[in-house]
């Protein structure tokens, strides 16, 4: 497909009736047409060329073994060393479905449970702005205890992109993952879109890009 027809696609998957997050519309959305959606996002989100870091906030709360750190001052390898890929740490960005028209109008915007994202929203250069409402969930770390080299970790990280299913994360009782190591029981539970059908792991997009910034406890 051409950057051209995909364009085209984009505008007309794009420009649809706005679903808004509190509308009993939003969690009735079908997976099949946010799928369609979603499969556009991994087109774009592979072709669209730029660094994925946010200018603003500066500091991005992140999540690890269910508590905030914050990454300060990320610098992207859109073409890392293949060794370097390989001793890279998870970085898994979980986007929200409230954005599925790709507006990046909408301000800040509050899930039916009371929750907020943590990037709320965040517009990533080179990412979709359907995935611009979001949390970071990386996984532990070397660094991150209460002694030595703790406080501060200057990880190398992969990223991983990932989408709630409207259906879980809608619900008025919806609780973030803020875990790393309960991603694997929520893919297993369908509490995600399938966003590249057919791949070994339906649910996560592997961008090939890596991560590297300072990862700081809020204790520190």
């Amino acid at each position: 497909m051409s950057m051209f027809s995909l364009a085209g696609n984009a505008e007309n998957l794009l420009t649809g009736r706005r679903i808004l997050p509190h509308a009993k519309s939003t969690r009735r959305m079908t997976v099949r047409v946010l799928g369609q959606l979603m499969v556009l996002a991994v087109a774009l989100l592979i072709l669209t060329s730029g660094v994925l870091v946010a200018e603003k906030p500066e500091l991005d709360p992140s999540y690890v073994n269910g508590e905030i750190y914050y990454m300060i001052g990320p610098r992207l390898i859109t073409d890392p060393d293949p060794n370097l890929f390989a001793k890279s740490e998870e970085l898994y960005l979980i986007a929200y479905p409230i954005n599925p028209t790709g507006s990046t109008t909408l301000g800040t915007l509050t899930l039916p449970s009371g929750y907020k994202p943590n990037c709320d929203p965040c517009f990533h250069p080179g990412l979709p702005p359907v995935f611009a409402y979001h949390d970071h969930v990386l996984t532990g770390a070397p660094g991150l205890g209460t002694d030595g080299t703790a406080r501060v970790f200057k990880a190398p990280w992969k990223i991983i992109v990932l989408m709630y299913n409207p259906v879980f994360a809608l619900d008025p009782h919806f609780k973030p993952i803020t875990s790393a190591s309960d991603i694997d029981a929520a893919e297993a539970a369908g509490k995600f879109v399938p966003l590249v059908p057919g791949a070994e792991n339906p649910y996560e997009i592997n961008t090939g890009n890596v991560l590297i910034c300072p990862l700081v406890s809020p204790h520190a």
